[in-house]
């Protein structure tokens, strides 16, 4: 029951950051204790509109976010909106470009476009020092797990190295691969794959750290 409770207010969360409309600021903003990982999984997988995916996501946002930093983190997400896919959650933030527009297959080199998305992310986070940013690589199911493995944390690099040849704090990102495990879609048609092919950005803001916080 007491699971069920704490999904329940995700899921309401979520729905607000999915319409752009913030129905009670006060949700995101307010200090609360957290949740832990178990129920940041739950998280993430709302994030990923499907309750059996996005685990990832979840266990690296950890928990609630509020005070000064959810504020923040509220700011930043409306920017990053305007850029990237992006969504508000309780934990954090989490925003990816579209996978058809940042890796062709077996590659992890960005493309064009999606370098200069990224380097207009960058633009924002330098704004926001309290970051701490996890990169997640992902692969769509092509190939042997052990190649897949590889891409997946070079592609989590590649973006990283663009991000902080841009600005942002190198000590501020931690990076992960974790090859076609977490798919978004089917990797039975073209399409699906190419969404699969992505990087997922989950910016936290550390709360202990009082010294960084804004006033």
């Amino acid at each position: 029951m007491k699971n069920l409770f704490f999904f329940t207010i995700i899921a309401t969360l979520v729905g607000c950051a999915t319409t752009g409309e913030q129905k009670d600021e006060n949700i995101n903003t307010k200090k609360g204790a957290g949740i832990g990982a178990a129920v940041g999984a739950v998280a993430g997988s709302i994030v990923s509109d499907d309750k059996r995916k996005g685990a990832v996501i979840g266990g690296v946002l950890g928990g609630i976010a509020g005070g000064a930093y959810g504020k923040k983190l509220d700011k930043q997400a409306k920017e990053l909106e305007e850029i990237a896919e992006t969504k508000r959650t309780d934990q954090g933030i989490v925003t990816k470009l579209k996978g058809d527009i940042t890796f062709k297959t077996g590659k992890s080199q960005v493309r064009p476009e999606a370098r200069q998305r990224l380097q207009q992310m960058a633009d924002i986070m330098r704004k926001y020092p309290e970051n701490q940013i996890t990169i997640i690589g992902h692969t769509d199911s092509t190939g042997p797990g052990t190649v897949n493995e590889k891409l997946s944390r070079e592609r989590a690099n590649e973006v990283k190295n663009i991000l902080v040849s841009n600005g942002v704090q190198a000590s501020s990102i931690n990076t992960m691969g974790v090859a076609s495990t977490d798919p978004i879609a089917s990797n039975q048609t073209e399409e699906g794959r190419a969404a699969n092919r992505r990087v997922e950005l989950a910016i936290t803001m550390d709360e202990s750290d009082s010294s960084r916080q804004a006033e």
